[in-house]
């Protein structure tokens, strides 16, 4: 017997500290837990887990987090798929399988932040034993560059992992390797190319060469998800327009920066603001995060997941940056046109002001009352 659902856990800003977080502790509950991702190890860490489920007698719980948007959810869903087929066929005795998606509506950046959402279905699920697949990894990133185990460690989230290992033999590339290998190909090929400036057998010959170490070598490292050919195809079309608006965007802020810095008055009006950007994914967020900075007027000082912390020099870059047009312009290019119709940052609460004018340190308002008090909503830290 199977059940799904899709959760929207807390964020991770939301989680006890790491200190509290061990009391989370097993056999306050019942069932086993195992977090879900594409492995050479999945079958066998399922067989595993439907088996200690059944001696616990509690239900298996197959659980997978979202991975920005596209290829990283189709192949977590797939994944998913692959572990409920192999904890159906392990189980002789009729143990319960309820799978979920979990943290469906925000971007994880990091395996911390996908502990977390882990770690809230535990504890919220009473479950009482967390089981990892030796080959489990958050993304498309190699699971040794990014250990979810030291992130488990650090929260104080108790688990035990799978005794198994790949039987596989040699080591073979999995087709999504092979996907993430080929993009690596096309893009650093091309880019050798055009450096070149001719399409001499030479350079075709080396940048071939070259491209192909790229590939072997940067293939777990370049993608945070596995790239789906029609989206992606899809969104390289839209980004065709997207480019000469950005072009207009900086000519137009150059010019206006031009006029306040040839004015005596000099009508800086600096903020630093704190958006919760309505991106889901480290690309999206990263073409959102570029394309302000290189906006004169506003310069992204740091990001954490999909919230951006944003400086704008003048009132009317500030205005620009609330009223959410660039935001919207980065949707059209990673969505689809649909999804540009929504709200303001402003109108929708996600902005925060962090410092104003006159303020001396974060979080200080000014006498007239202006500093920290939020644009359009608190911010959910």
């Amino acid at each position: 017997m199977s059940g799904e659902q899709t959760m929207g856990e807390r964020s991770p800003n939301d989680r006890e500290p790491a200190g509290t977080a061990t009391e989370r502790r097993p056999g306050r509950g019942s069932g086993v837990a195992v977090p879900v991702a594409p492995s050479e190890t999945l079958e066998a860490t399922v067989y595993h887990a439907a088996e200690r489920a059944d001696d616990l007698g509690g239900p298996l719980h197959l659980v997978t987090t979202r991975v920005g948007t596209g290829g990283g959810s189709s192949t977590n869903r797939r994944a998913l798929k692959r572990a409920e087929r192999a904890a159906e066929s392990a189980s002789e005795a009729a143990v319960e399988i309820r799978t979920a998606t979990l943290a469906t509506d925000r971007y994880l950046e990091d395996p911390p932040g996908h502990v977390a959402a882990i770690g809230d279905y535990v504890e919220e699920n009473g479950i009482a034993e967390l089981v990892i697949d030796p080959g489990y990894g958050v993304d498309a990133t190699a699971p040794s560059l990014l250990p979810v185990r030291v992130a488990l460690d650090s929260a104080g989230i108790p688990y035990t992992v799978a005794p198994v290992q790949d039987e596989g033999g040699w080591w073979r590339p999995t087709r999504d390797e092979l996907t993430r290998a080929g993009a690596v190909f096309i893009a650093a090929f091309a880019f050798y190319v055009v450096l070149a400036g001719e399409a001499t057998p030479f350079a075709v010959g080396t940048g071939a060469v070259t491209a192909v170490v790229a590939a072997a070598v940067l293939r777990n490292v370049a993608f945070e998800s596995t790239p789906v050919s029609g989206p992606s195809i899809a969104a390289a079309a839209r980004a065709l327009p997207f480019v000469p608006y950005l072009l207009w965007e900086i000519a137009k802020a150059n010019a206006q920066f031009a006029l306040v810095v040839l004015r005596p008055s000099l009508p800086v009006d600096p903020h630093l603001d704190r958006i919760d950007a309505a991106v889901d994914s480290g690309l999206s967020v990263s073409v959102l995060a570029n394309s302000l900075t290189l906006t004169p007027g506003t310069l992204t000082v740091d990001a954490s997941g999909s919230r951006l912390l944003v400086h704008s020099l003048t009132a009317g870059s500030r205005e620009d940056l609330l009223d959410g047009g660039r935001e919207r312009a980065i949707r059209f290019v990673f969505y689809g046109r649909a999804a540009t119709d929504l709200p303001t940052p402003r109108d929708r609460g996600a902005a925060e002001s962090v410092v104003a004018p006159g303020s001396t340190r974060v979080g200080e308002a000014t006498d007239d009352g202006s500093g920290s008090r939020p644009t359009g909503g608190a911010d959910r830290e």
